[in-house]
């Protein structure tokens, strides 16, 4: 679903794209300027019809962020538990004709400078970039190498991408509880199918709050069927008591035994509500700095 923010993914995600349920007093403190839209009465006796409404609700849950900044440390764990720490930096621009979105590597030596950029395109294929400062070059990733992994991460090409809810075919799974921050929260099972070519999956099953509507799990099965990864989600906060997002993402890989693990250690969510030290109003991004110039200039 789009802008799960979670998902958003990395960037997406550093997403999405989704704390334990939201509270009575979280309700009162929105002070984003954005409503919380009216839960709709999901249908039954259909499940796909079901699930889609649920992923479209989340979808429309999770809108009017306007952009957000994160610093964030990424830690690449392989089967024997050697890990490899790099430094991240991530912003996203919301827009209604496809989010943007840009991460950039700042440590260590070896990586420094490395980064991605997404142009979401909710009709069509989304437009990927790749800058490599060792070659000063921008490359574009398209087609099947959109699979591929992100520099070495448990995260592809395509995870960088939001789950745009009209590019799955969705099936409502069933109700059931999770533990997550340690709480007890219900949530919808959801099973999303892509729709779209050049997909490294045959389905994803997301686990969507049925508070919030945030997703605090999604699986990842192979073009086989089989599980291929899981994501986690954790560490919720509630910013501006309306948007929800982790400062902790977990991707596991079952095949491999390897992980990826990103863990924010700063977060802003509409930069225009935070003031400047002398009070004065900060501005939001801008689509100038997503450009492929903005990728190389850095």
């Amino acid at each position: 679903m789009k802008k799960t923010n979670q998902t958003k993914t990395v960037i997406a995600l550093l997403a999405m794209a989704y704390t334990a349920t939201l509270s009575a007093s979280a309700h009162a403190n929105n002070t984003s300027g954005v409503p919380i839209p009216p839960e709709p009465t999901f249908p039954t006796g259909d499940d796909a019809a079901r699930g889609h409404a649920i992923a479209k609700h989340a979808e429309a849950y999770d809108s009017g962020w306007v952009d957000q900044y994160l610093q964030a440390r990424m830690t690449l764990i392989d089967a024997r538990g050697q890990e490899v720490v790099r430094d991240t930096r991530g912003m996203t621009l919301e827009g209604n004709a496809g989010d943007k979105a840009l991460v950039r590597f700042m440590s260590p030596a070896d990586i420094r400078g490395v980064a991605a950029l997404i142009h979401e395109h909710p009709q069509t294929a989304d437009d990927t970039w790749l800058y490599l400062p060792a070659t000063r070059r921008v490359r574009r990733i398209a087609g099947a190498n959109r699979t591929a992994s992100f520099q070495g991460t448990e995260f592809t090409y395509e995870d960088l991408s939001s789950l745009i809810v009209e590019r799955y075919d969705w099936r409502f799974l069933r109700e059931t509880t999770v533990t997550v921050d340690g709480k007890e929260e219900p949530v919808y099972e959801l099973e999303a199918r892509p729709n779209y070519q050049d997909t490294g999956y045959s389905k994803l099953v997301l686990t969507v709050n049925r508070d919030n509507f945030r997703a605090s799990r999604i699986e990842f099965y192979d073009k086989t069927g089989q599980r291929l990864k899981t994501l986690t989600a954790s560490k919720w906060k509630v910013y501006h008591g309306r948007f929800h997002r982790p400062l902790k993402l977990d991707m596991q890989n079952h095949q491999t035994g390897k992980r990826t693990v990103i863990e924010a250690s700063s977060y802003f969510v509409n930069l225009s509500l935070y003031p400047r030290r002398d009070g004065s109003s900060r501005s939001n991004l801008t689509d100038e700095q997503f450009t492929r110039r903005a990728l190389e200039d850095g």
